[in-house]
């Protein structure tokens, strides 16, 4: 079975064939001959499945997530999972999960994973507080990753910087370069 990487990495060299050919037209200032055309086309259809791919794999991805890792979050804790690792402790089972969990979304998503401890951001589970009078009470809260409050307070954000998600691969963004200095 292919993996999202083997099909990103087969839809980047289609895209960088797709380009030769536009770039070798523009540069001898004319069309694209027909032989390019239909190639042309038949890599656009080609990336269209791949993407078409992409999907499901990440919808089947994010039913299995929400599948097994539930409980996994729920009896984990990331405090015992901290002082296992200060401590030289092997990690137990469900704190192994976890971390494996957050190394698989770091891996869809094209980036490397460093260090001990990496936790997925898809979700959270239930906060439970204690009440002097009785037992943990579960408190309702909205199920948002945990990096989004953080992202929302970075600092070049409220200075206004765009904040781009879901990237992946090499992204050109245009630079202006005008005579205008402010």
């Amino acid at each position: 079975m292919v993996n999202t990487l083997e099909l990103l990495d087969k839809k980047d060299l289609l895209k960088k064939e797709a380009e030769s050919f536009i770039n070798d037209a523009q540069k001898e200032e004319r069309k694209l001959i027909d032989s390019e055309q239909s190639r042309y086309n038949e890599i656009t259809k080609e990336i269209e499945q791949i993407d078409n791919q992409i999907r499901e794999i990440e919808k089947a991805n994010h039913r299995n997530y929400k599948k097994t890792n539930k409980t996994s979050m729920e009896k984990f804790s990331l405090l015992k999972a901290i002082n296992d690792v200060v401590n030289n402790r092997p990690l137990d089972e469900r704190s192994q999960e976890v971390i494996n969990a957050g190394i698989e979304e770091f891996r869809k998503s094209g980036q490397n994973a460093s260090g001990q401890i990496v936790l997925p951001i898809e979700e959270r589970a239930t906060i439970q507080a204690t009440i002097a009078t009785a037992g943990q009470e579960n408190v309702a809260e909205d199920k948002l990753g945990i990096l989004e409050h953080l992202r929302n307070n970075l600092v070049l954000i409220k200075a206004g910087a765009t904040h781009l998600t879901g990237l992946s691969g090499s992204v050109s963004i245009p630079v202006y370069s005008g005579s205008n200095v402010f």
